[in-house]
């Protein structure tokens, strides 16, 4: 499985989508559970920004 990248806010178009391209695929190898909420929130933000500059 391949990280999030920032191609991938193509694939958002309604805000529940971000849940579904944004996932911790990881889980299983990361220390605690806190570690991949903030990983997460991270990638979210980061889809967010880029999604905002294409569309301007």
């Amino acid at each position: 499985m391949r990280r999030t990248r920032t191609n991938d806010y193509i694939n958002i178009e309604r805000a529940t989508d971000l849940e579904w391209v944004v996932f911790d695929k990881r889980h299983l190898k990361r220390a605690n559970k806190k570690k991949a909420t903030r990983r997460n929130r991270r990638y979210k933000n980061n889809l967010i920004n880029h999604l905002v500059k294409k569309i301007n």
